[in-house]
């Protein structure tokens, strides 16, 4: 592993390959793009919306990101809304942003996905194929194998991509479709699939974290690396809107995989907190044999109008040094008990507002499925506050 090197306030290189040849392709992976609530268009128009991000992906082949809403749900009736939160949708022109930052396989794996319920998925997925676009990570059982893609770019370049979730409450089943459960059993039957196809590199976008920490949820962090070990040589998550820190899993052969565990947005109309103005594009370079050459990381600030730009100077050394102090926090050990000191606050009333918001919603049977989504996961988050 090398050590972290600066090339200004725009890029970081994290590692590189002294064996590798020439770069000849590049792969972007982001976080969300949520083109929903208070954003300010120009003019209404998308692609003018994407310029002061363009330049970061310039010198990228495709990139790889987490649609967080529905598309052209005009019409379409919305499921009840469970607790607090919103139910969002954009149109179908917001694609014009994404198709100037070279966007192809799209991930809709999310915990908005179904908020039109199966009909905005299909007329989500429609959309996107319509523009080129390969969307993947719900709409399918779990009878039936990961949706993945393979890219095959110039020389011997094949990366595979998966997209899944674990914050969602919408998760496939055997019997009925629905979003992609980022398992590691799920995890290694793609893996299994991309590597048929031919895959020489994988890199899978889960939607997973906790919102109000920058630091990631443990038992997150711990499905990440169990992910990597089935192949996977990129793990990089979003869904708190705050970037965090990544960690680099070796082996005796060198660098296996990378994982980060938070990556912000590239938009977003709902900005709770200067913090989820920050984001993360990570930028994976291969050299013409397929091999990774290198792995470096882009800021990202988001504007008033809710757009991610590249930052000025100075705040892009602000994200890039939080984002090493974050990595230096998981490397130390220390990030976990952080985690629970920022989330622990407030949690308790926090769930409660969130059960009267349902059963104000959907009366008995509202309650009924809000307390069905109190996962293992919250209990420790509820227990750790009473230890506190």
């Amino acid at each position: 592993m090398t050590a972290t090197a600066p090339l200004g306030p725009q890029r970081r290189v994290l590692w590189e390959d002294a064996h590798a040849g020439p770069i000849v392709a590049r792969i972007a992976v982001a976080g969300d793009f949520l083109p929903a609530g208070k954003l300010s268009v120009p003019a209404g128009v998308w692609r003018d919306a994407a310029r002061g991000l363009a330049t970061h992906f310039d010198d990228v082949a495709i990139s790889f990101m987490n649609l967080e809403c529905a598309l052209a749900a005009d019409g379409l009736s919305a499921r009840p809304l469970l607790g607090l939160g919103q139910i969002v949708s954009a149109p179908a022109a917001s694609l014009d942003f994404l198709e100037i930052i070279r966007a192809h396989p799209v991930g809709l794996g999310n915990n908005h996905a179904y908020d039109f319920r199966a009909a905005g998925v299909d007329r989500t997925r429609g959309e996107l194929v319509r523009r080129g676009m390969v969307p993947l990570g719900a709409g399918r059982a779990l009878r039936s194998a990961p949706e993945v893609f393979l890219w095959e770019g110039p020389g011997e370049i094949r990366i595979g991509f998966w997209a899944a979730a674990r914050a969602s409450r919408d998760l496939a089943t055997r019997r009925s479709p629905g979003v992609e459960p980022a398992t590691v059993a799920r995890a290694a039957e793609a893996m299994e699939a991309l590597r048929s196809r031919g895959a020489r590199f994988a890199i899978a976008l889960l939607h997973s974290g906790c919102l109000r920490t920058n630091r990631p949820d443990p038992a997150d962090m711990d499905l990440m690396d169990a992910v990597a070990g089935c192949g996977f040589g990129v793990v990089a998550a979003s869904h708190s809107h705050r970037i965090s820190g990544a960690k680099f899993i070796e082996s005796r052969e060198g660098v296996s995989a990378f994982c980060f565990y938070g990556l912000g947005s590239l938009v977003s109309g709902f900005v709770a907190s200067p913090l989820e103005r920050e984001g993360l594009i990570v930028v994976a370079g291969f050299d013409s044999r397929g091999k990774l050459a290198r792995v470096e990381v882009r800021p990202v600030l988001l504007a008033q109008s809710g757009f991610g730009e590249a930052p000025s100077c100075e705040m892009g050394r602000v994200i890039l040094e939080r984002f090493s102090d974050l990595s230096a926090e998981i490397r130390s050990g220390t990030s976990g008990r952080r985690f629970y000191d920022d989330v622990s606050p407030g949690l308790l009333p926090l769930y409660l507002r969130d059960a009267r918001a349902a059963f104000r919603e959907s009366g008995l049977r509202g309650l009924a499925r809000k307390a069905s989504r109190l996962r293992v996961r919250h209990l420790r988050r509820l227990l750790h506050r009473a230890i506190a």
